[in-house]
């Protein structure tokens, strides 16, 4: 029997993800405009959506999936960086590869959603490990058992 090309789990986290991005995209910086209420809204669902996705994983699996996320969003941030601030006549040249509004606005939505997912997902973990996880007992709870 042949598995399926996205499980239920990974098509979950990307649909998550996306939406996750689609709010940092909207988004327009720390001034409050009209845009800031739903652009909020969006990156917290997908955020939602993305713990959702990965809370039911192992603990060593949480924390693989902590240390991809991490890499993801440093690889992700690194065009968007020579994009926005070049400061050196090398990394000017490159960032005007990456100029124009889309494009900056693309990056951005995906550097942003990376690191976003990567806080998470880490937030996550940590509680896991130390042991706040769903359908485990409580700390409190393992300590008046013993």
């Amino acid at each position: 029997m042949r598995k399926p090309f996205l499980r239920p789990t990974s098509l979950l986290l990307a649909v998550s993800a996306g939406i996750v991005a689609l709010g940092v995209a909207i988004n327009d910086g720390f001034a409050p405009s009209a845009r800031t209420v739903p652009a909020l809204f969006l990156t917290g669902i997908g955020l939602f959506g993305v713990a959702s996705a990965v809370d039911d994983r192992p603990i060593d699996a949480l924390r693989l999936t902590t240390g991809r996320w991490w890499a993801l969003a440093f690889v992700a941030f690194v065009p968007y960086g020579l994009a926005t601030s070049p400061s050196s006549e090398q990394a000017e040249a490159v960032g005007n590869a990456f100029s124009g509004p889309v494009v900056t606005i693309a990056l951005e939505a995906l550097a942003g959603t990376a690191v976003l997912c990567a806080v998470a997902v880490t937030v996550l973990y940590w509680f896991a490990r130390y042991g706040i996880y769903p359908g485990r007992p409580s700390p409190e709870e393992r300590v008046l058992d013993d």
